[in-house]
C-alpha cells in the first residue's frame, strides 16, 4: 500500500528525489546543501516531470516507490538521503554515528539509476569501532 499526500512545492522537485519539510505545514522542498532538513517522504518517480515552487505535489509517506540512487545501492540495505543538494537516496554509510534511515532498497543499482525503496522512516546508531 503506498501512502501519498498532498503537498505544494516550495522549491524545484525533481521526480524519485526526498523532499523535506518546508515552511508550512503542507510545503515541502528539496534538502538542503548537506542534505538537509526533516525528511517527509518521495517525490515519485512516476509522475514524470520536475516540479516548480508553488505547484501542487503527491508525495509518498510510506510504500514502494523508484527513487534515484546517489551511489552504488544494493537490495535489502538502509536507505539514507544523501549529503548534497540532489535530493538522491544512499546506503546507509559504515562510519560511527547516528543516522536517520529513510527506506530499504528492494533492488540494487549505480548512481544515477532508479531503483525500487520502501520508504520507511527509522533511525540507526553505528558505535565507534574498539
Amino acid at each position: 500500500m503506498i501512502n501519498r499526500r498532498a503537498y505544494r512545492a516550495e522549491s524545484a522537485l525533481k521526480p524519485g528525489c526526498a523532499v523535506v519539510q518546508g515552511s508550512g505545514d503542507t510545503t515541502v522542498k528539496a534538502p538542503g546543501a548537506s542534505g538537509a532538513g526533516d525528511f517527509i517522504g518521495v517525490y515519485p518517480y512516476e509522475a514524470n516531470e520536475a516540479k516548480e515552487a508553488g505547484e501542487p505535489v503527491g508525495i509518498v509517506l510510506h510504500g514502494v516507490v523508484k527513487v534515484l540512487a546517489g551511489g552504488t545501492v544494493a537490495a535489502g540495505k538502509k536507505a539514507v538521503v544523501k549529503s548534497d543538494t540532489s535530493g538522491a537516496f544512499e546506503a546507509l554509510p559504515d562510519e560511527a554515528g547516528q543516522y536517520n534511515t529513510v527506506g530499504i532498497f528492494l533492488e540494487s543499482g549505480a548512481e544515477g539509476e532508479y531503483v525500487d525503496m520502501l520508504v520507511e522512516h527509522g533511525s540507526v546508531t553505528i558505535p565507534a569501532a574498539e
